[in-house]
């Protein structure tokens, strides 16, 4: 099974994904590569340098590659070939709007696949964004992506507005449940 989440930047995507590995036995992180800085303590990415990125992409380990607020993002062929060799795991990934519409593509007839989308109000999205070291004029550049994602919630399972992160992990876990 695959777990997608996607959600607008600040609604807690990758907290919740941690917390959710946590407390799920068999869910592992399913990894994507980036060429975004290291948050400190993050371990969910594969970091690339533009450069490196660049040869993965012209060597064909990449399924899908998205830009989002100026690095890169790929879903890497080996982790989507992990997921299908190992079913009776749990894989989570989070991804933007585009992405969750191809995975969920590629993986119908193969594994099951559920995707959430979280959000939050966007005076919440800045004051996280803020807090987290973004410049004013970075957190207002991503919320205003945030207007454009909001247009893709038909597409997922469950949409949460997570303003407290246990009972966003509790619904997602009961809803998980339901669904395997």
């Amino acid at each position: 099974m695959i777990i997608i989440v996607s959600g607008v930047s600040g609604a807690g995507k990758n907290t919740i994904i941690n917390k959710l590995i946590e407390k799920t036995p068999n869910m592992f992180f399913f990894k994507s590569a980036t060429t975004r800085p290291r948050r400190p303590g993050e371990t969910i990415y594969d970091f690339c340098t533009p450069e490196e990125f660049e040869e993965k992409r012209k060597n064909g380990e990449f399924f899908e590659v998205e830009e989002s607020h100026g690095y890169f993002y790929a879903t890497q062929n080996s982790e989507l070939k992990k997921i299908i060799d190992n079913p009776q795991n749990i894989y989570i990934k989070d991804i933007e709007v585009h992405g969750n519409r191809k995975l969920r593509e590629f993986f119908k007839g193969k594994v099951k696949a559920i995707s959430i989308f979280l959000d939050v109000p966007d005076e919440i999205l800045y004051q996280r964004l803020i807090e987290r070291g973004e410049s004013d004029e970075r957190a207002k550049i991503r919320i205003s992506r945030g207007t454009m994602e909001r247009q893709y919630l038909a597409d997922y399972d469950l949409v949460i507005q997570n303003y407290d992160m246990e009972k966003t992990v509790e619904t997602i876990i009961e809803f998980i449940n339901k669904n395997k």
